[in-house]
């Protein structure tokens, strides 16, 4: 049969009516009602079926069934697996059946093989054209014939589809010449068949008259948890016909036996036989039913696909019942999978367990730490440590180049990366709302593009163009917590290197290293030292220690074991008024006066009181105890809002709601305050030699600078004139202050000084003789800070209060005059 006459099926007008034109040997024929011919003009005769849906089968009445039926139960045998293995294993194959019911179609539409036999109730579609026009379609009768008008009935029942095209070509060929046929078939007749047996759905189904036993499994959702794989019958006529084995279409795709099926076939699933339980170190781990009593380890392989690559061949367990034994009915075995392995018998209620292989490996030396190459390396007898790192290259790690290669590279500030991802976030909401609220008018207001199908589609986010690092795809590459981290740890680095006096090479312990070796004798660890800089740079005999299979060799950074200073690499830098300002390399014990001194001095501008002497531990531990101050605050802050809500009356809310508000902003501008790390070295304004310093040993990363004498006091907080004055000798505070002038919302009992050198006066404290603070003369570079007065009603003074005052703050946690801009809000 021709492919174009499936396709001139598709054709026909829905709802099931077809027009013909007339036959041209016809005039006319009469109009006999129930015959479903009219005469047109034209001598034309019209086929016009009854219009209509077709009506619902009962085939998928089932596959509705099918699809909302609960998981099947466990079988016993199943639940005896789990016990055994903790694993709830499947039949092999129940998979299959349950894809296959989801995937259920309808099959009016599928091609017609060649060997399909034609019966009654198949659709018939006929077209003719040349000395006769024919347009008819026709349904094949119970009595096997088939009715065309004009032409006669022709008996087509048993014929092939193959062949029906040529048998109707010879029997219309005897009434016309010189004419073309085509012929195919349309709606296809049902067949009904009985599944019965323990089959998960069994019942009396409508089936494709081209169905097969196949097809009536799938459509009755296959064997029970109870039924049987392996024997399915096809009873016609009360004759066994066939014997399905599941097993064979699964595993080979063998449907030799898969029948067509016939009006009246009875389907029946056979108890499920001998089963078996495969799990372990396998993908395909499931329930397998033998064919017989007994099957070889082989034949199971075969159909879970064969042993894996992972699977240990030397080892097998078998766990079997024999009612025999005792004086219990279960025992276990081992065997090898081996040929005479692969060949051992396996009968009902085994379970067979392939173990995983060992992770060892026979010939590996692993090296890892400080290195260039962290791997497991192929051992050789007589290996030897300098065989496994034969130069010092190989003790270069990747961190190193990473950094160098960060110095050139320009990275976002950590507020770029937030800014970016807010972006990110606000352009996926953007679009979330815009799908939600309406297509046209979010993309009008936020001018989104719109895709084809009118969906707002995301607005990308601003990504710097120099930014190597920069995700320009909010929807499809989000940030995750790993890589934020990397992003900012290499920022860190990076900025570290450039600002303070850094190595970026993490130096190695040369003088210790171990090799990590497993006791072949008793299992203990035997942790064997060496050093490093002899096997490797020196060649040293002694120390190149001969390695065995498995051995562990580590290498470490001085960060990783901290070694003597005088082994160290420690750098510091010199700024300001000294002789040659640069990064130092720090002799063992040096202190600050002799490093001074090795950088040339002081210069007659250096304004030694006011010099800044910071240390970047220092730095982290202020860090740390502002944090845990802020939080503290915030706890306190909480809970004195609480106890003011509680005692509150209305017509105080505003004032509260202020000083709330005030007070918050407060806590944010303090959290943005950074340490400096800066250690007050209480000098006097009249030290100006190298002499007169403290003998303080310096530290790795410490930075020192010496600034030149300024000639200015500055006056910041609740004054008028916000500003430097010029420093005069003998100037107070006071006159300080006066110069300014104070502010209506001063509050001058809680003024502080903080000196050039680090130090905090408060005009709380009393100094004896000295007198108050406003009494006290100023150095050039020292700051007043005047704070403003607070409502002691508010709970933000007494939140302020339980803090005590701002001079502990800028005295603890080493904040310079920087930081006043940042709590002023400026």
């Amino acid at each position: 049969m021709h492919a174009g006459l499936a396709a001139a099926a598709d054709e026909l007008p829905p709802g099931g009516t077809f027009s013909t034109p007339a036959y041209a040997t016809a005039a006319s024929a009469p109009n006999a009602a129930g015959t479903g011919y009219a005469p047109t003009s034209g001598s034309t005769l019209r086929n016009v079926p009854t219009p209509g849906q077709p009506a619902r089968r009962d085939d998928d009445d089932a596959t509705a069934r099918l699809r909302n039926l609960p998981p099947p139960k466990p079988s016993e045998f199943q639940r005896f697996v789990e016990a055994a293995t903790g694993r709830q294993l499947q039949p092999f194959g129940s998979n299959f059946f349950a894809e296959a019911s989801r995937a259920t179609q309808p099959v009016d539409n599928v091609p017609v093989t060649a060997d399909y036999t034609v019966g009654p109730g198949d659709e018939v579609l006929v077209r003719a054209w040349g000395s006769i026009d024919v347009d008819y379609r026709s349904t094949v009768d119970r009595n096997g014939q088939l009715n065309l008008p004009k032409i006669g009935s022709f008996t087509v029942s048993g014929i092939k589809a193959s062949e029906l095209e040529g048998q109707l070509r010879a029997q219309i060929g005897r009434l016309y010449r010189n004419f073309n046929l085509s012929v195919s078939l349309g709606k296809l007749r049902g067949l009904k068949v009985f599944v019965v047996g323990p089959a998960r759905l069994p019942g009396v189904y409508t089936v494709p008259s081209q169905a097969t036993m196949l097809s009536a499994v799938v459509a009755a959702g296959g064997p029970g948890p109870n039924g049987s794989m392996r024997r399915v019958q096809l009873r016609r006529d009360n004759q066994l016909v066939s014997e399905l084995d599941i097993y064979d279409f699964l595993v080979r795709g063998d449907k030799s036996k898969d029948l067509q099926l016939a009006a009246g076939d009875v389907l029946v699933f056979q108890p499920v036989g001998p089963r078996v339980a495969l799990s372990g170190a396998l993908d395909n781990a499931a329930i397998y039913e033998l064919k017989g009593t007994q099957e070889p380890v082989a034949e199971l392989l075969r159909y879970a696909g064969g042993s894996p690559v992972l699977t240990n061949p030397n080892r097998v367990q078998l766990e079997r019942i024999d009612p025999a034994q005792s004086p219990a009915a279960r025992y276990v075995e081992d065997f090898k999978l081996d040929a005479t392995g692969l060949q051992h018998p396996l009968r009902d209620g085994d379970i067979v367990t392939l173990l995983t292989i060992s992770p060892k490996f026979s010939n590996a030396v692993t090296l890892k730490g400080h290195v260039a190459q962290p791997l497991r390396y192929a051992f050789t007898p007589g290996m030897r440590i300098r065989d496994l790192i034969p130069d010092k290259e190989a003790l270069v790690s990747p961190d190193f180049y990473r950094r160098k290669n960060l110095l050139v590279q320009v990275l976002p500030d950590d507020d770029d990366l937030l800014l970016e991802e807010a972006q990110q976030r606000s352009a996926r909401n953007a679009a979330n709302a815009a799908a939600t609220t309406g297509r046209t008018s979010a993309a009008g207001a936020t001018g989104a593009p719109v895709d084809q199908n009118g969906v707002t589609e995301p607005v990308p986010a601003y990504v710097p163009a120099n930014d190597p690092y920069a995700v320009r795809d909010p929807n499809r590459f989000p940030l995750t917590e790993g890589e934020r981290a990397r992003r900012r740890m290499d920022r860190l680095a990076a900025a570290e290197s450039k600002r303070t006096p850094a190595t970026l090479f993490d130096e190695l312990n040369w003088d210790y290293a171990v090799v990590e070796r497993l006791s072949d004798k008793d299992l203990s660890t035997q942790v064997i030292p060496f050093n490093l800089g002899k096997a490797v740079l020196q060649g040293d005999a002694d120390n190149n220690i001969e390695l065995k299979a498995g051995d562990v060799v580590t290498i470490y950074s001085q960060k990783d074991i901290r070694v003597p200073v005088a082994r160290q690499t420690r750098l510091v830098s010199v700024e300001g008024e000294v002789g040659a300002p640069g990064v130092y390399q720090l002799l063992p014990g040096e202190t600050l006066a002799q490093l001074i001194t090795r950088a040339g001095g002081f210069t007659p501008q250096a304004y030694v009181y006011g010099l800044e002497f910071s240390r970047e531990e220092t730095r982290k531990r202020q860090r740390e105890n502002l944090q845990s101050a802020i939080a503290r605050l915030e706890v306190l802050s909480a809970q004195q809002a609480a106890r003011e809500a509680a005692n509150r009356r209305d017509e105080q809310a505003g004032g509260a709601a202020i000083s709330s508000a005030a007070t918050q902003a407060q806590m944010t501008r303090l959290s943005r305050v950074q340490p400096n790390g800066r250690v007050a070295l209480e000098l006097t304004p009249e030290t100006t030699s190298v002499s007169q310093l403290p003998d303080v040993p310096l530290e790795n990363a410490d930075r020192i600078v010496v600034p030149s004498r300024p000639g200015f006091v500055t006056v910041a907080g609740a004054v008028v004139n916000n500003n430097a004055f010029l420093w005069k000798p003998n100037r107070t505070v006071g006159d300080y202050v006066k110069l300014a002038g104070l502010d209506e919302a001063a509050e001058p009992s809680n003024m502080f000084v903080l000196r050039a050198d680090g130090t905090v006066s408060h005009a709380n404290e009393r100094r004896g003789w000295f007198g108050s603070l406003e009494s006290q003369a100023l150095q050039p570079g020292d700051a007043v800070v005047v704070p403003n007065q607070l409502d002691y009603e508010s709970w933000g003074r007494a939140t302020i209060r339980n803090l005590k005052d701002f001079s502990q703050i800028f005295y603890q946690f080493g904040l310079g005059a920087a930081a006043i801009k940042t709590l002023r809000g400026d």
